[in-house]
């Protein structure tokens, strides 16, 4: 298991992406605060300093994916007035951020324990904080485009899975690619879809 270089100073967010990192590796299963210290370089007391359990440094993990990822997406539709350029957008910038952490993806969806609530149906239930910027802005289209209601749930998956289906691929070790996979997006943004649901309305 190699080392990651500790820089003093930032032990918490060294333990934190080193946590992503090695759970990503090993699975939850194989996951403590004594390997997470010896791939940091530390002593296996260190990350006491800062998390009382490895339950609180996964809840960490997941609160620092989030909270990035959150902010990403909100500053992707500030200020956008059309609803169709705020949705390309904010998938640009779903995909940007996976590019630039990798490894996010496979932790947040398989490892942190997240639970999304695709059509809000369970009352009293806060929404995840990502995915409700993306409902959000999903729904605004719909209602441009004249799309009823009913067909929410159907579309908001649909457009969730072709952003999210690049991101997954890009984060994905096995696979190689060697072009752009924001010109991927735009292939997909250009191709519509919404054509033919506005014809359904």
């Amino acid at each position: 298991m190699k080392q990651k270089p500790y820089h003093h100073g930032d032990l918490r967010n060294t333990l934190i992406e080193t946590g992503i990192e090695l759970i990503n590796e090993e699975g939850l299963g194989g996951f403590s605060l004594r390997k997470v210290a010896a791939k940091c370089g530390v002593s296996h007391a260190a990350p006491y300093s800062h998390f009382k359990d490895v339950q609180q440094l996964l809840a960490a993990m997941a609160d620092h994916v989030t909270e990035q990822f959150t902010v990403s997406l909100q500053a992707s539709v500030e200020g956008q007035e059309d609803p169709l350029s705020a949705m390309g957008e904010l998938g640009t910038a779903y995909i940007a951020f996976f590019e630039q952490h990798p490894a996010y993806l496979p932790f947040l969806f398989f490892q942190s324990g997240i639970t999304i609530q695709v059509d809000g149906g369970d009352e009293g239930l806060p929404a995840y904080p990502p995915f409700a910027v993306f409902r959000t802005t999903a729904y605004r289209l719909f209602r441009s485009l004249g799309l009823p209601p009913e067909r929410d749930g159907t579309m908001l998956m649909a457009y969730w899975s072709l952003v999210h289906g690049v991101a997954s691929l890009l984060s994905s070790s096995g696979v190689r690619y060697s072009g752009n996979w924001q010109e991927v997006w735009q292939v997909i943004l250009q191709s519509g879809g919404t054509e033919n649901e506005t014809d359904r309305a």
